[in-house]
């Protein structure tokens, strides 16, 4: 089958992501903080690899509560990362370079030191009073002061905080914080659009990926939650503050900031919600909604249960369920409903992919790594990696203790269990949560060489400690193993190239297998474009193995009897995981993908 490069494709759908934790990924000033500079002279490492658009996380002024996703001003730079001016170098360079970039955008809620809000605080007759939400306290039966509903914070706890100042509690979905700012408010829209959005937008930047973008419009009725948990004070009320309609109309009146950039394509990716099914989905990114893509939870949150991210399902990881829900996020991107997608497994927020999903033993974590780059190379939508993904970069290690934990929301929930105010949980259960799920697996410094700290800092002390495996596992090793991950992701990122049609804007059809043992250690898929024309249609076969033994081909053809006893006829092998591999058993953790043959 003749490959092709031209795709009728706008360019953020071929384009290949890379994600960049910014206080974690290159140091240039030896203070032992990721920043700007140290971005841009990695920039030719990024392009070696073969990606085309960058993703900052938050870089911005802010007390760092939650690491930069409480923001004190949009139109400044956090110090240990930089300057404006510093920015401004970036975005021309990654120009220069081929690349685009976009930034976090982060405007469901601002820092409690922002001026907005410290005016906001100030009185009740401020100005800016209404551009955060506020309401009087509640009592109980007792004359006791209670908050205004029984909504429940992200992080646990009440949503809502009381201020002293003015003697009204006001609302925080995340941190006390992280004050939620009031969507309805027509002059808080617009300060959002001129602070956050134009002043980047004038300086260049490609677009945003825009955080929490399901929760701005809130029901102010704030009614109170249903008790799901009968345990807790607090209940969650996403049903009044997620996917509400008001939500779609403040999201294109966004999108309409873009139109007074004419001759400039950018794109808007928003991080969709927990409970954000495919359908509602599409109301965001289809033909007529306001964003172009979005990022799913599914697959971050699969270990966890409803009771807390804290509390996992047993076993944490089946494959059968993992490629249930990739593949329900996968027809998202199916030609006729109109509609795109994202595809990733690793985010600043998660544990890394092969600890999660494969081996990341010395023994078997290169092999994992392959066999994932094959799923994420061949799946469709946008794709993005995550800084160390390409070289398959692990979670802390196991015997690490809990001061190595930096993430506030971890460190929280210990001392609740600490404390006995979690659900039951015993210290020992939360700590070995923790080191499966834990934020902080995938923030650990970038490893650049095998040195001390890992070339990501001249520091004596980083702000975080680099994973011991560092001597065997980072980019310089691997720039010369020809058969190592950060190799075969850029050998199947140019095939994932070569193919767009296919691969990228394909059709997703799983096979089913046979017995329950198959469907969790064996993926089978088949990728079809979704030309018109039956003629021109190509047809692409993925096969994963993420069992740590061997398996025949003629066990894999009996599991898949849909198919017949030739799979494989009129089809070539295109790219495998193994260099030497063998046509009639897979090894350990191996992918493969065949072709249609012309």
């Amino acid at each position: 089958m003749a490959s092709s490069n031209a795709s009728p494709l706008p360019w953020w759908k071929t384009a290949v992501g890379y994600h960049i934790y910014v206080p974690s990924f290159s140091d240039s000033n030896g203070d032992g903080i990721g920043d700007i500079p140290g971005i841009l002279s990695r920039l030719p490492y990024l392009k070696s690899l073969g990606v085309d658009l960058i993703w900052l996380s938050p870089f911005y002024a802010s007390p760092q509560h939650d690491m930069g996703y409480d923001i004190s001003d949009y139109k400044s730079v956090h110090p240990p990362y930089g300057t404006v001016t510093d920015v401004q170098r970036l975005i021309d360079a990654a120009h220069m370079h081929g690349l685009k970039i976009i930034f976090d955008l982060v405007v469901n809620h601002t820092s409690h030191l922002h001026e907005w809000f410290i005016s906001s605080r100030a009185s009740k007759s401020s100005t800016t009073r209404d551009w955060y939400h506020w309401r009087p306290a509640k009592y109980d039966e007792d004359g006791n002061k209670i908050p205004p509903n029984n909504w429940m914070s992200v992080f646990g706890g009440s949503a809502w905080e009381w201020d002293d100042v003015t003697e009204e509690y006001y609302l925080h979905i995340y941190l006390k914080e992280q004050p939620d700012l009031n969507w309805s408010n027509p002059e808080l829209r617009k300060a959002v659009f001129d602070d956050a959005i134009r002043f980047w937008l004038d300086k260049g930047v490609d677009g945003f990926r825009i955080d929490t973008v399901c929760i701005y419009a809130k029901d102010t009725r704030f009614p109170d939650a249903e008790v799901t948990n009968p345990k807790s004070e607090f209940q969650l009320g996403r049903k009044y503050y997620a996917d509400l309609e008001e939500n779609f109309e403040y999201l294109k009146e966004m999108r309409d900031v873009f139109k007074g950039y004419e001759g400039r394509e950018f794109v808007m990716i928003g991080e969709y919600s927990g409970g954000t099914t495919p359908e509602t989905a599409r109301r965001y990114c289809g033909e007529e909604g306001p964003l172009d893509s979005g990022f799913h939870k599914q697959l971050l949150d699969l270990e966890r249960t409803e009771v807390s991210k804290w509390v996992l399902r047993e076993p944490s990881f089946e494959l059968s369920r993992f490629m249930e829900v990739h593949t329900e996020w996968q027809e998202m991107a199916n030609k006729e409903l109109g509609s795109w997608t994202t595809a990733y497994l690793e985010n600043h927020d998660v544990a890394r992919s092969v600890s999660r999903f494969a081996d990341d033993s010395p023994e078997m974590r290169a092999v994992s790594a392959k066999l994932l780059a094959v799923l994420m190379a061949t799946s469709s939508g946008t794709l993005f990696i995550y800084q160390g993904q390409e070289i398959g970069m692990t979670s802390m290690p196991k015997d690490w203790g809990i001061e190595e934990y930096k993430d506030n929301d971890t460190l929280r929930y210990y001392e609740s269990v600490k404390e006995g105010k979690a659900n039951g949980e015993t210290l020992e259960y939360a700590l070995s949560s923790i080191r499966k799920v834990a934020r902080d697996h995938g923030r650990t410094p970038m490893q650049w060489d095998g040195s001390s700290n890992a070339g990501f800092t001249t520091a004596a002390k980083p702000w975080m400690r680099v994973n011991d495996n560092n001597p065997g596992l980072n980019v310089e090793q691997q720039e010369s193993d020809q058969d190592g991950a950060l190799e075969f992701w850029r050998k199947v990122l140019k095939v994932r190239k070569q193919y767009p049609e296919l691969f990228i804007a394909g059709r997703f059809e799983p096979i089913g297998l046979e017995s329950s043992e198959a469907r969790n250690r064996l993926g089978l898929f088949w990728k079809k474009s979704q030309d018109d024309s039956s003629d021109s249609q190509q047809r692409a076969l993925v096969v994963l193995n993420f069992s740590s033994g061997r398996v025949p081909l003629e066990d894999i053809v009996e599991e898949a009897p849909s198919q017949g006893e030739h799979l494989l006829d009129g089809f070539q092998l295109l790219i495998s995981t193994y260099p030497d591999s063998k046509s009639d058993t897979f090894e350990a953790y191996e992918g493969r993908v065949y072709i249609e043959s012309s």
